[in-house]
């Protein structure tokens, strides 16, 4: 099992007279930085490679960024601790302070849209380097949440398991292992990045990319929700906010598919000939 270790924290010393003496970079946010720049780089790339103009994705990075902070930090009050967010709206404003992945996506999903297509842009052609960038930004975003121990989950003998990083209410013993859902959504998204970039050897139709990412996401998600202890993740209905919002996400990415696919332009081609 993995050992229990401190998240990496490189301290930049400051001149004299500034409010503080040092600067301190965490690992967490080193690593979703990175995450930023080596997905857009990949999304970039391959828009370079199919003849769309990389710039335009660059200028969204910027704003995929924020959308990112405040949408994860908005979503993470509302879903999982509105009562706490309620009774004190200040902090909503505080984005620095917790961030839900799920928040991130509703804000940043439509914020995508509506950028290509005010700029009168082919959507899905974009959303498609976007998606494929995103699977490697994914990556180094969710080792960010690993290095952190935001996500522990219960106690396991799996070989996965951190060791001293179990949630309030469980086993403080530091010697006992817990499940580490940050490492194993990089895993996965690594996973993800390495299919994507074996199934871009072949034309896929517009759109593939975002509403597949969505459907293979959703069950994993789903699935991986039930290690997350009721202390840190409450239930509606028997399941996380999280589930829920899942269950939804699948449904949408699954009816887009289906729709994207049979209006590809070698779908009606394939018809005629049937026919």
């Amino acid at each position: 099992m993995i050992p229990y270790f401190d998240q990496p924290t490189l301290n930049i010393p400051l001149p004299a007279g500034l409010p503080m003496d040092k600067l301190s970079l965490h690992g967490f946010g080193f690593l979703v930085a990175i995450g930023f720049m080596l997905g857009g780089r990949v999304a970039m790339a391959r828009a370079a490679r199919l003849g769309l103009n990389p710039e335009h994705l660059n200028k969204l990075i910027g704003q995929l960024v924020i959308g990112t902070f405040v949408g994860g930090h908005v979503g993470f009050g509302l879903m999982y601790d509105f009562d706490g967010y309620m009774a004190d709206p200040r902090k909503f404003l505080y984005v620095w302070e917790g961030l839900s992945s799920m928040g991130g996506f509703l804000v940043c999903v439509p914020l995508s849209y509506y950028f290509f297509k005010s700029n009168k842009l082919p959507v899905w052609p974009y959303l498609d380097c976007l998606a494929y960038g995103l699977t490697l930004g994914w990556f180094f975003g969710r080792m960010g949440c690993f290095v952190a121990h935001d996500h522990p989950g219960p106690e396991t003998t799996f070989f996965l398991g951190v060791q001293g990083i179990c949630p309030p209410g469980h086993n403080a013993n530091p010697g006992i292992a817990c499940h580490d859902m940050g490492l194993y959504e990089a895993l996965w998204s690594l996973g993800m990045f390495g299919l994507y970039t074996l199934l871009d050897r072949v034309p896929r139709f517009p759109g593939f990319y975002p509403v597949v990412l969505g459907m293979v996401y959703a069950p994993t998600r789903f699935a991986m929700d039930f290690l997350r202890p009721e202390s840190t993740d409450g239930r509606i209905f028997m399941l996380t906010p999280a589930q829920w919002v899942n269950i939804l996400l699948f449904a949408v990415c699954t009816a887009v598919f289906l729709q994207l696919r049979d209006n590809a332009p070698w779908s009606s081609e394939a018809a005629k000939k049937a026919s």
